[in-house]
């Protein structure tokens, strides 16, 4: 009878665990691999490493007072620094029209908690986040994935024709709403390059 009650036991709990892994819907992903790559070139106000496809892109935004973040002059921006990348893709980009620099906060410092449209800042201060603003001075939501898109410009014809572009954007320390605390206020922020 034991046996019997034990059985009966574990189908119910098969049945229940099958009913916990039943479906509610499908993603589906589309993509192409394609062979064009861009190696970046530091223009003015940036300095740029590595190889493509693993390159660093170094910004100072450098010390910067509380008083700057806090006061109606500063408007909670401060330390704004360009970010000028000079996209060298050779012949690779035959057919494409666009490069698009997409960021993946959560890959690296993360999302600040206060304003999830900037960067999280690792270090000792408080209060401050980091963001990151397009060619028209508007900030880039890093938590709703958008990017910033550049023209590939075509230069020469047919075979001998090599493709650029050039990405001009900012980055500053902004004021996130909490309270204000002096340290160290760094972050990381790796992005992907796309292709249109």
């Amino acid at each position: 009878m034991k046996t019997f009650k034990l059985l009966l036991l574990t189908s119910a709990l098969c049945a229940t665990a099958n009913n916990v892994f039943a479906a509610d819907g499908t993603i589906n992903f589309t993509g192409e691999i394609i062979a064009a790559s861009c190696v970046a070139s530091s223009g003015a106000g940036t300095s740029v490493g590595g190889s493509a496809g693993n390159q660093t892109v170094d910004v100072n935004l450098g010390k910067v007072s509380m008083d700057t973040l806090s006061g109606s002059a500063g408007h909670g921006i401060a330390a704004g620094k360009a970010i000028n990348l000079n996209l060298d893709c050779g012949n690779t980009a035959a057919g494409l029209t666009t490069v698009k620099l997409g960021f993946d906060p959560m890959s690296g410092s993360g999302v600040d908690q206060n304003n999830n449209s900037l960067l999280k800042t690792v270090g000792t201060a408080t209060g401050v986040g980091i963001g990151m603003y397009d060619a028209d001075n508007q900030l880039i939501n890093l938590s709703a994935n958008e990017g910033f898109s550049a023209a590939l410009v075509q230069t020469g014809e047919d075979d001998e024709a090599t493709y650029s572009a050039a990405l001009t954007m900012r980055a500053a320390y902004v004021a996130n709403g909490a309270t204000l605390g002096a340290g160290t206020a760094n972050g990381t922020l790796p992005f992907t390059l796309t292709y249109e």
